[in-house]
């Protein structure tokens, strides 16, 4: 079952140093098929392509996974959780950050990030995080 929504920062490491424990990782749950996304992650990483024939590979590739979908509140849950944070004096949390929590909180998934801020984020959203093994 897909229950990982990976972040965007996990497949940059995956894509450019595959031997980092990052993309050893992410290989593993890819094999294992417990990886989703999102449309958000996608429109990150499939624009990176440096050619045509790498776009339509990260394309089938990035289609093939399960999608984690936006719930109908995304945007009262981010003013949300936004707001909560600025009064525990947290500021500067990226709002592709917080799409990708909200998304990973509705759907019931963990999320697997290199990104620190999603540590900040959990003080106002109640997401879990998978650690790097």
């Amino acid at each position: 079952m897909s229950d990982i929504l990976v972040d965007t920062s996990v497949w940059l490491e995956f894509f450019r140093v595959q031997d980092s424990p990052y993309a050893e990782a992410l290989d593993r749950l890819l094999e294992d098929e417990q990886v989703c996304t999102t449309a958000l992650i996608k429109a990150e990483i499939i624009p990176g392509a440096r050619t045509p024939r790498q776009f339509r590979e990260l394309k089938d590739y990035f289609d093939a996974l399960p999608l984690a979908r936006e719930p109908a509140s995304l945007w009262e849950e981010i003013i949300d959780v936004q707001f909560r944070l600025k009064r525990m004096g947290i500021n500067g949390i990226n709002i592709p950050d917080l799409i990708i929590a909200v998304v990973a909180n509705a759907n019931g998934k963990v999320v697997f990030t290199k990104d620190s801020d999603f540590r900040l984020i959990q003080r106002g959203l109640p997401i879990e995080l998978l650690e790097c093994p």
